[in-house]
């Protein structure tokens, strides 16, 4: 599977300044440090970036994954409002895999695809240890120029190493088990001809120098970068490539079903005073979302039929 992570806050009902236990308002004493009493006693005080203001309350996260056009959630989470999505992404990821395994499910998580907000070496390192390749966009705050690893002698903002004569070097594969990312002369590329089938083409004619650097080899001069060095700055999957694009389109999933949770299911206009209400909530309308998706597919092959779809649901 390929899944998609996101976090979103959950303002809750209850206030932050609690209900007094004394009756010291009825003395006409209005600023007491008696003890108070909090409906929502886990709730505390977190950052909205998304409206950019402080919120009271708590923040749920989930992973989803996204398949013949349906966003279902996979697994929720919820804490704190003042927890970030760095920590809470990869609580909810460990809980997701051990629920996997304890209810004997064969599913393997092949791609997390995260935000900016994601953008931290120790999340790599964990996805990349349990052979989970990260998808994570790159935080420009934290610094965006990555230097040359391995045999690189110099690369771009995006990792990709540059040849001798200025070009992007063409990317050739990844061993994983030696943690590399090869690349090649981007003048030597691969063509399909009928009577000889897959051969190299070197097209001089593209290169700045006008000479090959190595024209005795298929593919050289060949270099590489190494994930080890800079998981961050040098993905198993660069940035610039179109797998990373296309895996990247994918966390919109998650953000359609945030949205249904809190727009069109109103989660947010009802606001609960308890993590336990809210996060039964959460699972009920994470419940609906698989029923959709179950009735969208049977119409593909039942129609509209009423009683068609209820057997076939029955059964």
């Amino acid at each position: 599977m390929t899944v998609s992570g996101d976090g979103s806050p959950l303002p809750t009902g209850a206030s932050p300044n609690g209900k007094p236990a004394c009756k010291c308002h009825e003395n006409g004493i209005y600023n007491c440090h008696c003890a108070r009493y909090y409906s929502d006693a886990t709730a505390d005080w977190g950052y909205d970036s998304y409206r950019e203001c402080y919120y009271f309350g708590h923040t749920y996260y989930q992973h989803v994954v996204s398949t013949n056009g349906h966003d279902l959630p996979l697994h929720v989470s919820i804490s704190r409002a003042s927890e970030t999505d760095f920590t809470l992404s990869m609580k909810d990821m460990d809980r997701l895999r051990k629920a996997l395994k304890e209810h004997g499910l064969d599913w393997e998580i092949d791609n997390a695809v995260y935000d900016s907000g994601h953008d931290a070496t120790g999340i790599y390192e964990y996805l990349m240890e349990d052979d989970i390749t990260p998808i994570i966009a790159l935080n420009p705050r934290s610094g965006t120029y990555p230097s040359p690893t391995g045999t690189a002698l110099k690369v771009n903002e995006n990792g990709v190493p540059i040849c001798p004569g200025g070009m992007l070097m063409r990317r050739m594969g990844l061993d994983p088990n030696r943690h590399r990312v090869y690349y090649g002369c981007p003048v030597k590329r691969s063509t399909h001809r009928k009577d000889q089938g897959h051969i190299y083409i070197n097209h001089i004619d593209e290169c700045p120098n006008g000479v090959l650097c190595q024209p005795d080899t298929k593919h050289g001069p060949v270099v590489y970068t190494k994930t080890t060095d800079d998981s961050r700055l040098y993905p198993p999957v660069p940035r610039a490539s179109p797998k990373y694009k296309k895996l990247m389109n994918l966390r919109s999933g998650c953000e359609r079903s945030n949205s249904m949770k809190k727009n069109t299911y109103r989660l947010g206009d009802r606001p609960c005073r308890s993590a336990t209400h809210f996060l039964v909530r959460l699972y009920l309308v994470s419940i609906i979302e698989h029923a959709k998706a179950w009735l969208a597919e049977d119409r593909k092959q039942l129609g509209d039929d009423p009683v068609a779809l209820i057997h076939a649901r029955a059964a």
